[in-house]
């Protein structure tokens, strides 16, 4: 969004100027100054503005245009401290000196701009206040003004502003695309879409309009539209920043990982440091189990950002995926460093803790996930199941139960409860949950041999026949094992 904004300023600044060298057009005869003055070459018109500005006898209004493309000439060379003493001396002159309210209007739009590019907001929006009090039509007065309220997060008047600024110049295709990048930003997605799709009828060449309108598809989940909007975007400007990497995302998103890779490696061939980037390649990698290489583009953005929260927690979940044990866990480590509070931190690196029997540690980890987000089932799952290991039945049930009360549907917790009640010696409560399991997946091998060794416990031996010779036959292996 402050992108957006930034690229009005300058477009506000060419309008003004513009006004500025029409008027003289209008009041003066030509000369080879004058001609200079008006130029869109910033020294050409710096050095043809000062000849004529030093006639001493010079009439006020043509001073004062003279000032006014002089300033504009210093401002577009980034020279503010000259520019504001111009604009300073036009304002000086007078209204009268201007002509009419619009170009003294407009004056002080360009003043509140240089003084908005020196990082004096106050003085700037001081400025656009006036100019809207001389016109309230001088949209670029409000387009400034909103960029302003934006920085200082006052979302509200920017999109009050900008909504005026739009009143007032309906055809104005990038005041359109300011106020639907406000409401993306707010959520508003709908108003968002078709603020970009009304800035496309305005101006179909307008990238920027096509590459706002595809992120705003792509969060609200229509990654096909997100696709071609960017696509859009690329074919109007091939190297616009930022499209690449919204195309590549938009593909992803739509599971086509192997296009989104190459994509992603224009955009990183563009900005070969940008780690946002690298690391969505390594995400993409990920998808397509291409553990290694998404490691190389974890490790390659934590190179550039080495506070990169998400590619630590990325990679160490590739480490997980490769069994990797001893990388992931130190990985995950630096991510709970680097944020405390992000509960899927916690939750792999438990995984890890698990899958090394580091019980104490994983069971650690599984509490601060439920502490942080207590409807995260999978860790009442987990913690069920190491808690069994542990010879806490009371405790593993009890999670167990929490699990299929968040999803009744989660067959292993099933089974792991019904194993819990198993070795509880609670066989009628296992067979109902070993019942519920296999009900689930009825290919469950061992919920059919819990199940099987339950009913055994009570005697009901033709149950325990029937389930064991099931066990058996979904799974040949279990007849070599020795019974629980």
């Amino acid at each position: 969004m402050r992108a957006i904004l930034r690229n009005l300023l300058v477009a506000a600044l060419a309008l003004a100027a513009t006004q500025a060298a029409a008027q003289e057009n209008e009041r003066a005869t030509k000369s080879p100054d004058r001609t200079a003055c008006g130029s869109p070459k910033p020294d050409d018109a710096i050095r043809g503005c000062s000849h004529i500005l030093q006639d001493k006898g010079l009439p006020n209004g043509d001073r004062a245009i003279a000032l006014r493309d002089r300033g504009v000439a210093f401002q577009n060379k980034g020279d503010l401290a000259h520019a504001i003493a111009d604009y300073d001396a036009a304002i000086g002159l007078g209204e009268s000196a201007a002509g009419n309210a619009t170009v003294f209007a407009k004056t002080h739009v360009n003043r509140g701009i240089a003084y908005a590019a020196k990082g004096d907001d106050a003085r700037a929006l001081n400025n656009y206040a006036a100019a809207i009090a001389l016109d309230p039509r001088v949209g670029v007065a409000y387009l400034n003004r909103a960029a302003i309220s934006l920085k200082r997060g006052d979302k509200a008047a920017a999109l009050a502003d900008l909504s005026e600024a739009v009143r007032l110049s309906p055809k104005d295709a990038a005041a359109v695309v300011s106020r639907g990048a406000l409401y993306a930003n707010a959520g508003d997605y709908a108003h968002a879409i078709a603020d970009f799709s009304a800035a496309i009828a305005l101006n179909p060449a307008d990238a920027n309009a096509w590459r706002n309108r595809g992120i705003t598809y792509r969060k609200t989940g229509d990654a096909a539209r997100a696709a071609a909007d960017a696509a859009e975007a690329l074919r109007l400007e091939p190297n616009l920043n930022g499209a690449h990497r919204d195309r590549a995302l938009a593909l992803a998103a739509n599971g086509d990982a192997e296009t989104a890779i190459g994509e992603f490696g224009r955009a990183i061939a563009l900005n070969p440091t940008d780690a946002e980037t690298i690391k969505a390649r390594g995400d993409a990698y990920l998808a397509r189990n291409q553990h290694d290489l998404a490691i190389a583009d974890y490790s390659r953005a934590i190179g550039l950002d080495p506070d990169f929260r998400d590619a630590y927690n990325n990679r160490g979940a590739a480490y997980i995926a490769k069994a990797d044990w001893d990388h992931a866990i130190p990985d995950l480590g630096r991510v709970i460093e680097l944020d405390p509070s992000l509960a899927a931190a916690y939750f792999n690196r438990g995984q890890a803790f698990e899958a090394k029997s580091a019980r104490a540690h994983a069971i650690a980890d599984f509490d601060k996930v439920i502490q942080l987000t207590p409807d995260a089932q999978s860790a009442w799952r987990h913690r069920g199941f190491l808690r069994h290991a542990n010879g806490d039945y009371a405790g593993a049930a009890a999670d167990y139960a929490k699990a299929v009360a968040l999803d009744p549907k989660d067959q292993e917790a099933w089974r792991g409860k019904g194993a819990t009640e198993l070795d509880a010696r609670k066989t009628d409560a296992a067979i109902a949950d070993l019942t519920q399991a296999i009900a689930l997946n009825d290919k469950d091998a061992l919920a059919y041999r819990f199940r099987s060794q339950a009913y055994g416990m009570k005697k009901d031996m033709r149950h325990a026949v029937e389930d064991d010779e099931a066990a058996i036959r979904l799974d040949p292996k279990l007849a070599q094992r020795a019974p629980r």
